[in-house]
């Protein structure tokens, strides 16, 4: 397998944000975890809340957000190792 130079790969790291749904209300927003316990002063409790774990990334390219599910599908992606996403940068 050929290496790239360290001067070609972006290394972008992936963040994981703990989300919570109410699911008996469906018009209630969905929170993060520490917006959760800020707003009512405890934890969820099961099985009226669902925790979901999302991971995502800063795209190299516009600087949005992406789910690091979407990566395989840029045309730059190398690898995910551990906590990071590595991609191809351009060139020119």
């Amino acid at each position: 397998m050929k290496r790239l130079p360290v001067d070609f790969v972006i290394r972008a790291p992936i963040r994981r944000i703990t989300v919570v749904i109410d699911n008996q209300d469906p018009l209630a927003p969905e929170m993060t975890v520490e917006d959760f316990r800020h707003t009512f002063g405890r934890d969820p409790d099961q099985p009226r809340y669902r925790l979901i774990n999302l991971e995502v990334i800063t795209s190299p390219d516009d600087n949005q957000p992406m789910l690091v599910s979407e990566c395989g599908r840029y045309g730059r992606f190398l690898r995910r190792e551990e906590d990071n996403v590595y991609f191809r940068k351009t060139i020119g």
